[in-house]
């Protein structure tokens, strides 16, 4: 489908919010901590885009509800090229439960390079208040997403090996907004914060409503629990205007 503008003028202003949201290592929970930021942002009323930047993860789309939904995926994207028109993107793309929209890869990763972020996401910030990405870990191109963002906050594993990771990739990112930490953990919050030079914005621990949204085809976060009360947290701390919605 051509999303393409019907003119060659320039595109709207970027002038959306873009928070990323990065695994320090694998398995932390980035994908849904991602995809609750999205649910209780679109929940508080903001208009907002889920993009999976992560084509070799899978399964963003299933947490987000919208696997079985119609709609533009990323192969149905590759090699845009010039002005994307912000109202057809966002348009096309598919919607969950509490109205944000989510551009995933589906269940087929690319078979090549998949592209980079422009200039698909300079229409998504133009046509979105607010744009969370799951961030791919340092690797092929990801500076590229990390660079898009507004802010970007760390999701931590606090093992030895989870903390050695996070320290490397926390000096990589530049302007590194804050961290989440998975619990229980034995390290203390402020030792954390101080050790990687920047503040615990949340804590996620163990949420058993995940599996059983899951198991219903539900959006992750779209009952209340631990994770949609991390998610608040985190966005409250870099959307301070989130908080009183």
């Amino acid at each position: 489908m051509d999303v393409t503008s019907e003119d060659n003028g320039p595109g709207g202003a970027a002038n959306g919010f873009v928070l990323g949201v990065l695994g320090a290592s694998g398995g932390v929970g980035s994908t849904a901590l991602a995809t609750a930021c999205a649910v209780r942002a679109a929940a508080a009323g903001r208009e907002v885009v889920l993009v999976d930047a992560h084509p070799w993860s899978g399964g963003i789309e299933i947490m987000a509800g919208t696997d079985a939904t119609p709609g533009l995926r990323w192969a149905d994207l590759q090699g845009v090229r010039g002005d994307v028109d912000p109202g057809r993107l966002i348009a096309e793309l598919p919607a969950g439960e509490t109205g944000f929209r989510c551009l995933s890869w589906g269940p087929h990763p690319p078979g090549s390079m998949p592209p980079g972020p422009d200039p698909v996401l300079a229409a998504v910030r133009a046509a979105a208040e607010v744009a969370v990405i799951d961030l791919p870990r340092p690797g092929s191109r990801h500076q590229e997403w990390w660079s898009a963002c507004s802010d970007i906050v760390l999701v931590v594993d606090a093992s030895v090996g989870g903390i050695g990771a996070a320290s490397v990739v926390a000096e990589a990112v530049s302007g590194l907004a804050g961290l989440v930490l998975r619990v229980p953990a034995a390290i203390d919050d402020g030792d954390l914060a101080a050790a990687l030079g920047v503040p615990l914005l949340a804590r996620l621990p163990v949420d058993r409503t995940v599996a059983r949204c899951l198991d219903r085809g539900r959006a992750v976060a779209s009952e209340t629990g631990p994770l949609a009360e991390a998610a608040d947290h985190l966005l409250a701390g870099v959307l301070p205007g989130l908080r009183a919605a």
